[in-house]
Parts: C-alpha cells; sequence; structure tokens
C-alpha cells in the first residue's frame, strides 16, 4: 500500500543523534556535535585517510545526521525515520527524505502559495531582508561551523573560509541594492508597472515614457547547485528572491550544509520568505528518484542548472519543451600575462589556480605566457613556488575515490605526452597537491588538483590563436600586465570571454557580473509593457 500524502511543515535542519539514523561515515560533524574544532594534526591525519580512498571508522554515537532539506511552513506532517535516506555527503553525515515523503506537486503548490506573499514586497525591503540574512549566514560561523561546511564540501578549513569571505562581499546590503539598481535603473518595475527610463537610441528626451514596464519572475523557480563549491546556491537561491521568484534548491552534495543553514536564516528573517523558500537534496541520476525528479521538472516554471555539461543534458532530457531552462555549464579560467610587465604575477595566478581547489567556473587552469621557452620554463619554477606557498597557506581538501583515480588517469596521460614530446617539462609537489605543466597549446586538458598548464606565446594575437579552439567553453579570462589593450579585449569578448578582469580579481567576481554572458536578474524574469 501506498505511503499517505504527508503534507509540510517548517524544518530547521538541525542534527539529529546516532539513534535517528545509521551511521555512514564518520567526518568532522560528528566532532563539531560535541564543541570541538579540529586540530591541524587531526585535520591531517583525516585527510591522509580520505586520499588513500579510506573512509574513517564510525564509532557509535558520534555521527549526527546533518538534515539536508528544510521546507515551508504548511499542513502538520513530518517523515518518519523510516522516511529518511542518510548518505555521505563528502566527509558529511546527512540524511534527507525518502521520494515518497512528500509529492513534488504538494511542495511547488506550498511554494506558489507563498510566492503571493513573497510577489508583495517592496523591492527595497526585499533586498534588506534577504541581504540581512546573506550577512549573517558567513558572520556568525565560528570556527566549528567552517569545520562543518569544509568536510562537506571537501575543502580545508582555512580554504573554506578564504572562500566564504571572498563570496560574502556580493552577498551583504550593499552589493545585494547595487547589482538590483544596475540591472532596473527604476527598481520599482520589480513592484509594479513603471514608465520607461530613458529615450530609445536616436530620440529626443519628449519620446520617453510612451510606455510602462514591468519586470516579472515566475513563481517557482528550481535550482540545481554545482556540488564543487559551498556558495553556489546560496548565490542563485539570493538571486531568484530578490526577483520575487519562489526557491526550490537543490544543492549539489558538497554544498548542502551552507545552503541549509542559509534557508534557515531566511525562514527566521520574516515569515514572507519562510513560505517562498524549500531545500531538498536527493542524488541526481538516481533511479528511486526519477520519477519524482521528472514531475518536479514537470512542475517547476523555471530550472537554473550550474554544473558539469552531463548534469545539464541529463536535466535538458526530462525537463519539458514548456519549463524554461537557464544553463551555467563547465567553464575553464585561463590567465594571459607578461611576466616583463607585472613581476608578481605568479603569486596572483597560483591564487586564482588554488582557490577553490580549481573546482570553480572561474579557476584559471591555463595560462598563456608572453615570453620564449627559456623565460617561460624560469617563470613556471616561480610559479611552482607560489603554488608551494599557498599550499602551505590554503591546503587542498581531501580527494574522493573517484577524484583519486581521475587524477591518476590524468597524470598517466601526461607522462605519456611527456614522453613523445620533449617540448613538455613539469613540476610536481611532493604530495601538497599541484603541479605546473609547460607544453604547447595542443596537449593542453584541464586536469584540476591545482593543475595549471603554461603555454608560451609571441604576442597578443599568438594568445588569440590557441584561444580559438577553447571559445566554447570560455569565461573568466584574467590578466597581467596588458594594461591599455582595449582592442585586445574586444578580441577576447568576440571569442566567447564574458569576463576580463586584472588577474588578482579573478577569484571572486561582483554581484553585477555578467554570467557567462548573461546578467544574473534580467535572466530571471520575463518583461511586460503596458502602452
Amino acid at each position: 500500500m501506498p505511503p499517505p500524502d504527508r503534507g509540510l511543515r517548517p524544518h530547521h535542519g538541525r542534527r539529529w543523534g546516532a539513534a535517528a539514523g545509521p551511521c555512514p561515515g564518520r567526518g568532522a560533524a560528528g566532532l563539531l556535535a560535541r564543541g570541538g574544532v579540529l586540530s591541524a594534526g587531526a585535520w591531517a591525519r583525516r585527510r591522509g585517510l580520505a586520499a588513500r580512498g579510506e573512509r574513517p571508522r564510525c564509532t557509535e554515537g558520534e555521527d549526527p545526521l546533518t538534515d539536508a532539506w528544510i521546507w515551508p511552513p504548511g499542513p502538520p506532517g513530518l517523515p518518519g525515520s523510516s522516511a529518511h535516506e542518510p548518505r555521505r555527503a563528502g566527509d558529511l553525515a546527512v540524511r534527507h527524505p525518502a521520494p515518497d515523503a512528500v509529492k513534488p506537486e504538494v511542495l511547488l503548490a506550498a511554494l506558489r502559495d507563498g510566492h503571493r506573499d513573497l510577489a508583495a514586497i517592496p523591492s527595497a525591503e526585499l533586498v534588506r531582508l534577504v541581504g540581512a540574512a546573506a550577512e549573517a549566514l558567513t558572520v556568525e560561523l565560528g570556527s566549528a561551523d567552517i569545520e562543518e561546511v569544509a568536510a562537506n564540501a571537501r575543502l580545508s578549513p582555512p580554504m573554506t573560509r578564504v572562500v566564504l569571505d571572498g563570496m560574502a562581499a556580493s552577498w551583504n546590503i550593499g552589493a545585494l541594492d547595487r547589482l538590483v539598481r544596475t540591472e532596473f535603473p527604476d527598481p520599482r518595475a520589480l513592484d509594479r508597472f513603471v514608465a520607461e527610463t530613458g529615450p530609445p537610441a536616436g530620440e529626443s528626451p519628449d519620446a520617453t515614457a510612451k510606455r510602462q514596464v514591468r519586470a516579472a519572475a515566475p513563481p517557482v523557480t528550481l535550482h540545481f547547485g554545482a556540488g564543487s563549491v559551498p556558495g553556489v546556491s546560496v548565490t542563485s537561491m539570493i538571486r531568484a528572491l530578490l526577483v520575487k521568484s519562489a526557491v526550490l534548491a537543490k544543492p549539489g552534495a558538497g554544498d548542502i550544509a551552507l545552503t541549509v543553514r542559509f534557508a534557515r536564516l531566511l525562514h527566521g528573517a520574516d515569515p514572507r520568505l519562510a513560505g517562498a523558500v524549500a531545500v531538498q537534496y536527493w542524488p541526481g541520476g538516481a533511479p528511486r528518484w526519477e520519477s519524482w525528479e521528472r514531475r518536479l521538472l514537470t512542475g517547476a516554471d523555471q530550472v537554473v542548472v550550474q554544473g558539469s555539461d552531463a548534469t545539464i543534458e541529463a536535466i535538458r532530457a526530462r525537463a519539458p519543451a514548456s519549463t524554461r531552462l537557464i544553463e551555467h555549464p563547465h567553464r575553464v579560467g585561463v590567465a594571459i600575462v607578461d611576466p616583463e610587465g607585472t613581476p608578481g604575477a605568479t603569486a596572483s595566478t597560483a591564487r586564482a589556480a588554488a582557490l577553490f581547489d580549481q573546482r570553480g567556473c572561474v579557476s584559471t587552469h591555463l595560462v598563456l605566457l608572453l615570453a620564449g621557452r627559456d623565460r617561460a620554463a624560469q617563470w613556471c619554477g616561480e610559479l611552482a613556488a607560489s603554488l608551494a606557498a599557498t599550499a602551505t597557506a590554503l591546503p587542498a581538501g581531501p580527494s574522493s575515490p573517484g577524484e583519486l583515480s581521475a587524477r591518476r588517469q590524468f597524470e598517466g596521460r601526461v607522462a605519456m605526452k611527456a614522453a613523445a614530446s620533449p617540448a613538455m617539462r613539469l613540476w610536481t609537489s611532493d604530495g601538497a597537491g599541484w603541479s605546473v605543466l609547460l607544453g604547447p597549446s595542443e596537449a593542453f586538458e584541464p586536469g584540476g588538483g591545482r593543475t595549471v598548464w603554461v603555454v608560451p606565446v609571441a604576442d597578443p594575437e599568438g594568445a588569440l590563436a590557441v584561444l580559438s579552439y577553447l571559445s566554447p567553453v570560455l569565461q573568466t579570462v584574467g590578466l597581467a600586465g596588458l594594461d591599455g589593450h582595449a582592442g585586445f579585449a574586444e578580441a577576447l569578448c568576440s571569442l566567447g570571454a564574458t569576463r576580463i578582469v586584472p588577474l588578482d580579481r579573478v577569484p571572486f567576481p561582483d554581484a553585477d557580473w555578467f554570467h557567462d554572458g548573461s546578467r544574473p536578474l534580467r535572466e530571471l524574469v520575463r518583461w511586460g509593457e503596458l502602452r
């Protein structure tokens, strides 16, 4: 007999003791629940176990389960313990409702009800509410909280702190206010019809206000977050809420802890937000969840997908034609450096490659160096020293068995290429998790794990020739020592680069950046006109 329909109730992601379910493995969470903080030695030991693909032993009572969901307030009814699925998310033990715990149609209906209250909040007030919750998210994170987020994302705690501090600059009230005003010169267009600002090109000021315009987001936006970097889902949720679309977020497996924490803050900030925010994790692609996910895609008004090409293709295949898809796929970050113009560029390059453990869409993988081979080899040695220093300050996180396998395969391919080409040279670490490769452009492939390929080119035109092959995956290009090259920037843009910035600004885009060439708020709305 099928289980009865279950309603929704507000749930705030508390941790549950070991009695709540099986213990799938021990991460930092067991220590955190007892109020402790991992020492450097404990972190190193835990990282060593994970690096060998071994799971630390699970001692009964040590590993509480972190809830990987939060629903809007609604009719009472919470799944019993048998209706939960425990699993590991990175090095964190989590649990989430099973697919028969709630119908996707019920969850979407609750969010549509909440959308009515969300839509009634004036835009200026909404910026303050969402921005205050986002500010609290990072301000209130203590060392134990950082350990939890780090365990979930498989980043080291020092790296996690730097990543969240960098992202927080685009989440505060001031940054969000600038974002809204940049994209909507009259933000009241998010509240009601307003006179269109400014005359069309070539017309006199007397021609203004011929029509009124309104920016309206669909009632519910479903978000599929990338699981590689904490904070990706938070940013996506913020954007949708700012344009008054209710949020159902499926965080990636490595972004559960921070996403649920943010949703909890939103629920506590205002009941009008609580009714319009839900987080629900489930294992993407699992046969047990296929029907549930397909029904959710059918019922959602709009879907934002961030992740690998395979993830996006899978969502495309299951979403109906009537569902609007907004896609942010895999990207490769590039740096173009004149070593004589910027003597300190190796430190900026190392940081751009190391932050997020090179998992971000902005992460630098390829450096086009305006130099001859001998100078390039010298520069690679300097870059290797900078990567070593960065690894000391920001250690790499533990690798999953799958990542270790992919890394070994990559190293095998590199070894074969090096054996076949005397033009290739390799600088590598002794267990610190970074590599520098000097070689021809045709040998390049992203390796991850803080791997930086360096390709010497004669001049900016040579750099453009190399990048023409990467046009489909270009996004962020960091420049060092190439000031005053407006024509060069034009050429980069024509190849597909959508963000061209100084190399030291690569890791953390501003709130109003053109995400893959789109305005992050405007891509979520539809415009109406009244004449």
